[in-house]
């Protein structure tokens, strides 16, 4: 798997949490400190998220930055 791949699978299990839990993108990037259009480019897999904003995309759900990783 490449890293394109990989990223995509991230921003899917990223979406798919927020979802799960009933929060908009808006709230969600409101929440986290995080801009919106980031976090939508985050969760198309059409930008790399560091590892600062993989911890506030964590907490802001609730779980572990591994969960979303792994």
């Amino acid at each position: 798997m490449n890293i394109e791949e990989r990223r995509h699978i991230l921003g899917k299990r990223i979406k798919t949490a927020r979802e799960q839990q009933g929060i908009s993108q808006r709230s969600f990037a409101l929440m986290t400190g995080i801009s919106q259009p980031y976090l939508s480019g985050v969760e198309r897999g059409e930008i790399s998220v560091g590892f600062n904003n993989l911890c506030k995309i964590a907490d802001g759900l609730g779980i572990e930055p591994a969960d979303l990783v792994r």
